[in-house]
């Protein structure tokens, strides 16, 4: 470890902090969007197409719609994230952050992930509220909602301001009030983008998290701000997401069977009807 602490603990320069942490978000992005990509460009692999949440969106994704959005995506990642990683090194930097000299604990670990998670969801929750407003969703999120039926690749599909208030912001956020190893803080960053991707990726993969609550804020855009839904639930701003089909399928499955097969949409009717309708 002591190797590891040389080369990434005590001083690190604005070099290693702002380079390091943008290769961190962008191979993340690609790596963990690869297949959904190649999913939603190609319709293959077939058996992908059996885990969609929204049947028959995005197969195959429009062409100019997928090169706008994966444009965006990587000039937020490799042009707006150093950039503020650039302002924020010397607020950082007084603050403590970037340069402990030793890697935490397991125990201590632990404990900032936890707070992490927490300030993410105070955080990105509020802002995202503001962002939902009629002035500010106009001028700011919009952008985002094009996609009412997301995919991984729009994870970070949104203006620059958008960019820093709602995604950068609420990341950093718990990282400098834990004065964070720099080790640790790309961890988390790897961590929550994996997660963002897969809440917008458009599949309900098992034993993946489920991405049905933020699928539904896409496509209804009226609840579900949070990233945990605890403050969701707290000012009931998970209706009218509560209590629909799409509720009860948000868990992570560890089922190879569809969630939707697993939980049917009584609304839709089932494939044995279907089939009796046509041999009528």
């Amino acid at each position: 470890s002591s190797g590891i602490n040389a080369e990434y603990g005590g001083r690190n320069g604005p070099s290693v902090v702002i380079l390091g942490s943008t290769a961190m978000g962008l191979v993340s992005f690609i790596t963990v969007n690869m297949l959904f990509m190649i999913c939603d460009v190609t319709g293959h692999p077939a058996w992908l197409l059996k885990y969609k949440v929204q049947d028959g969106k995005n197969q195959p994704v429009e062409q100019k719609k997928w090169w706008k959005c994966l444009r965006t995506s990587i000039f937020n990642l490799v042009v707006t994230t150093p950039l503020f990683m650039t302002v924020l090194y010397p607020i950082a930097e007084y603050l403590g952050a970037f340069h402990r000299s030793d890697l935490p604990t397991f125990e201590r670990f632990i404990v900032e992930f936890a707070v992490f998670n927490i300030v993410h969801e105070v955080c990105s929750y509020y802002v995202h509220r503001l962002l939902h407003t009629p002035y500010f969703y106009v001028k700011y999120h919009k952008l985002h909602h094009e996609w009412t039926a997301p995919i991984g690749i729009a994870n970070v599909y949104c203006g620059v301001v958008e960019m820093v208030a709602l995604n950068l912001f609420s990341l950093i956020m718990g990282p400098l009030l834990m004065q964070s190893h720099l080790m640790v803080i790309w961890i988390w960053t790897g961590y929550a983008l994996v997660f963002s991707i897969i809440d917008h990726g458009g599949y309900h993969v098992p034993f993946l998290y489920s991405p049905e609550a933020h699928d539904y804020h896409h496509r209804e855009s009226n609840c579900n701000y949070g990233t945990l839904g605890i403050l969701d639930m707290l000012h009931k701003t998970n209706h009218p997401f509560a209590g629909t089909i799409d509720a009860q399928r948000h868990y992570v499955s560890c089922s190879l069977k569809p969630i939707k097969e697993i939980h049917p949409d009584p609304r839709k009717p089932s494939n044995s009807v279907v089939k009796g309708k046509k041999n009528m």
